[in-house]
């Protein structure tokens, strides 16, 4: 068992570090995991940004786009980010202490737990109506980088910990990070989620076959059976992430939050709650009076104030700051209070906007080939890409309670997505469909065959192309064809009486699937336009799929 070939990815052979704290001396479970960092150290630790070179601003566009995507996981370290590190590494030793292997204590926990499922009690029947285990929660507005610190903090740890000297023999799991399911499948849900990240990280383990498949348990016999595993394989710390997710459960939020809390009492496990702030109102009034009263309480994560109380300089700006120094642009600017100001009115200090809101206005400015930031950009770019933050951004803006009570859930639109449409645009420039201008030889054969194979005739179509050509105005293919287009598919005027109805000779076109005539035909029928039925009727395809040949 303790041949190194033996260990999944992830797990190290235990060594024994001296502790300096009393109450952690001789405890192998702590002594093994890392020693705890100064505050440089945290800093140092937490701290993530792309590798830069200025040399990078005179690499290909194509190269450049690549290298923004690299800030969605941009972490300048704030107190914040300190204050929840310092409280994850206390919380973890801590909820060592009293649960050594071989010891009365950890021997209790598995005649407690052996003894319950005996007499038929249940989590929820156990517990009690304050929290008495050491645990809190993280809880704040979406975008403020809250699991991405957690995932830095825990990076330096261990997942699994072999045990092979003195004879114990075992694998510790110092965390044990699991995300609430989407809709709120109440405990067996999160069992479900505890068992498959056992199974990944213990070598060998089928947790998830022998306790959620075998038999067919319920719901609490399945939670009786993860907490006998977490305890065989003692779990440090359980994070339990998107906590809002819970008010999707159609069993009761307040419920599974009950059964957790008790579970993880039993097992004398501390647990880290993260989520928006609608996961205020599902850990319940008591757990937050608890949380208070452990001392692990974390302030929730608000977003980044432009102006500090006491006027001194803001986090809001050391963050900024730092940011300014990743421009791929060729002319790159120098930071100023007017980026600041504007950075803020447009993102409210929300971190996850105010990169995304960056990265895009560099990708705009490499796409238009400008290559500079300008305020002018900024705003453009989060009127045009960022729309869907609008909502959002004015109600914090105008810290208007109820507006933002409707968004606490919205995970704003992925950097990737933002970046990988504008990277399509750049794409499009490239294409025939803009590159070829009406001066050229071959825009209006381009345009006659795009036409052509949607059904116009080729005199039509040929016509149609020709009189896209107006003087003084240069026109890509592109719009040249949606011109063709829009004569072609508009009804001509024509005088006639009005007491004399238009004669109108129905045709068949069954043998004709593909010409442009039915849709001329339906648009005369049902008093519609041309361009709406050759869209019903399948003859209207996106241009750029035509005339990108």
């Amino acid at each position: 068992m303790d041949n190194l070939h033996q260990l999944s990815p992830g797990c190290v052979k235990a060594t024994y570090t001296a502790q300096r704290l009393p109450q952690y001396k001789g405890n192998p479970l702590i002594e093994a995991l890392p020693p705890s960092m100064s505050d440089a150290s945290l800093a140092e630790a937490l701290e993530l940004s792309p590798e830069f070179d200025p040399e990078q601003r005179e690499w290909e566009t194509f190269e450049r786009f690549q290298m923004l995507t690299s800030l969605s996981t941009f972490c300048v370290p704030l107190s914040r980010h300190i204050e929840l590190a310092r409280a994850l590494d206390s919380l973890m030793r801590s909820g060592y202490v009293g649960r050594a292997p071989r010891t009365a204590g950890h021997a209790q926990i598995y005649q407690r737990l052996y003894d319950n499922q005996k007499k038929g009690i249940t989590f929820s029947q156990s517990a009690t109506s304050i929290v008495t285990q050491k645990s809190t929660s993280l809880i704040g507005i979406s975008g403020m980088g809250k699991t991405t610190t957690v995932d830095r903090f825990t990076a330096h740890i261990p997942k699994v910990i072999y045990h092979g000297e003195n004879d114990l023999n075992l694998y510790q799991i110092p965390y044990l990070h699991v995300e609430m399911p989407s809709d709120g499948s109440s405990i067996k849900g999160l069992a479900i989620a505890i068992l498959h990240q056992l199974d990944s990280l213990i070598p060998g383990a089928n947790y998830y076959e022998e306790y959620a498949v075998r038999g067919k348990p319920g719901a609490d016999v399945m939670m009786r059976n993860v907490a006998r595993v977490l305890n065989t394989h003692l779990v440090g710390l359980l994070i339990c992430d998107e906590v809002q997710n819970l008010s999707n459960s159609h069993k009761g939020a307040q419920t599974v939050m009950t059964e957790l809390v008790s579970a993880t009492n039993e097992l004398k496990c501390p647990i880290l709650f993260i989520g928006t702030n609608k996961a205020t109102q599902i850990l319940g009034l008591d757990f937050r009076t608890a949380r208070r009263a452990t001392g692990y309480g974390i302030a929730t994560w608000d977003r980044l104030r432009e102006v500090e109380a006491d006027g001194e300089s803001s986090e809001w700006t050391r963050f900024l700051i730092e940011l300014w120094k990743f421009q791929w642009v060729r002319k790159p600017v120098p930071f100023n209070a007017h980026f600041a100001q504007v950075m803020y009115y447009y993102s409210q200090g929300v971190i996850d906007i105010a990169i995304k809101l960056f990265a895009s206005a560099q990708a705009r400015a490499m796409l238009d080939q400008s290559e500079t930031l300008t305020a002018e950009l900024l705003v453009d770019v989060y009127n045009r890409e960022l729309k869907l933050m609008h909502p959002m951004i004015d109600a914090l803006r105008d810290d208007d309670i109820a507006k933002l009570s409707l968004y606490d859930d919205i995970a704003p639109i992925g950097l990737k997505e933002i970046l990988k449409g504008m990277d399509m645009k750049l794409k499009s420039k490239a294409s025939p469909l803009y590159s070829v201008k009406s001066t050229e030889g071959n825009y209006i054969d381009r345009i006659a065959k795009g036409l052509t194979s949607m059904g116009f005739g080729e005199e039509d179509a040929l016509q149609a192309a020709v009189g896209t050509l107006e003087e003084g105005k240069l026109l890509s293919v592109l719009e040249g064809a949606q011109k063709a287009m829009k004569a072609l598919t508009t009804p001509k005027k024509t005088s006639k009486k009005k007491d004399t109805p238009e004669a109108f000779e129905v045709v068949s076109f069954d043998d004709r699937p593909n010409d442009y005539r039915r849709a001329i035909q339906a648009a005369h029928l049902k008093k519609s336009d041309v361009l709406t039925e050759m869209k019903e009727l399948g003859l209207a395809p996106q241009l750029e799929e035509l005339f990108d040949f």
